[in-house]
């Protein structure tokens, strides 16, 4: 048995808010990168791009496919998706967030470079962060797709194997995440030499704000990952009804897909630069929306 329509209905505009607001707070964020040329350091290129894929993930993963599903829970609408069309929209469901685990753990690396070696990291030029950035793009593809590749195949076994590559893939991604903090922790706690001249302070505290943002995004996202590795095995069908799972599977969309929407959050409590221009930002709007009021109004 299907949703009520009204539960639907609910579902659906909760979907579409929670969409709406990732991509405006994260194109927000893009807006105050691109209008303050301090922000645009060579340490925030992959917190830049992080930020394109986490809009990315409100705008073209999180409504597509959720908002559509919400509607086709009820019995509202009688429609059917083109094969075409479901494949490109599943792709883009597994794609863009794969794309922002990858840029998480391609921060945690490069954190973990800056706080091991310093002086090398100073002389990373700036066109090895441009292969990274386009290599942690193409590397979610490449997963996505071969997943996407092996559910066409339409073999339950193949399905279990594509899984399985998303599952390792994900599990590979929290590992160099885990090594390189672990790393960073050992190296904060036993450095022979500790810096305390400004830009190492800087380094430190930019390396722990990704640190608590990682966290962060994290327990949002790993619920809804241990809930798929329970449905392929089929344990949580035993116990739950199908209305149940489908209340479930929306609860932790929602929460993983939320993971986008903390990280500019955790950028204006923890970074000074990005707070002063988020303010700068709304002063000047409510100055241009002041000059914009008729004078026989005042």
């Amino acid at each position: 048995m299907l949703l009520s329509s009204s539960e639907c209905i609910t579902w659906f505009f909760l979907l579409v808010t929670v969409s709406v607001a990732i991509v405006t707070v994260n194109l927000l964020s893009i807006i105050l990168f691109i209008k303050n040329r301090s922000l645009r350091t060579r340490a925030m290129y992959l917190v830049i791009n992080l930020t394109v894929a986490d809009m990315f993930v409100g705008g073209f993963s999180h409504f597509p496919l959720f908002g559509l599903l919400s509607f086709f829970s009820c019995d509202i609408v009688k429609m059917h998706l083109g094969q075409e069309l479901t494949q490109i929209i599943i792709f883009l469901f597994f794609w863009l967030p794969l794309t922002s685990l990858t840029n998480i753990a391609a921060i945690s690396l490069d954190r973990m470079h800056a706080t091991i070696r310093p002086f090398r990291h100073r002389l990373i030029k700036k066109w090895v962060y441009g292969v990274t950035i386009a290599g942690v793009w193409v590397l979610a593809a490449m997963v996505a797709a071969a997943r996407l590749i092996i559910n066409i195949l339409g073999n339950v076994k193949w399905i279990t194997y594509g899984f399985y590559i998303w599952t390792s893939y994900c599990c590979l991604c929290l590992f160099v995440i885990c090594v390189s903090y672990s790393s960073i922790v050992v190296t904060f706690l036993c450095g022979a030499h500790p810096q305390h001249h400004g830009a190492a302070n800087r380094q430190r505290k930019l390396t722990v704000t990704l640190f608590i943002m990682t966290i962060a995004s994290l327990l949002m996202w790993l619920p809804f990952a241990a809930y798929t590795f329970l449905l392929s095995q089929s344990s949580i069908m035993k116990f739950l009804s199908f209305q149940e799972i489908l209340r479930l599977d929306f609860s932790l969309t929602i929460l993983y897909f939320m993971n986008s929407l903390v990280n500019p959050i955790v950028y204006t409590i923890r970074i000074p630069e990005f707070r002063k221009a988020l303010l700068q930002l709304f002063k000047c709007q409510r100055r241009q929306n002041a000059r914009d009021i008729p004078l026989h109004a005042l």
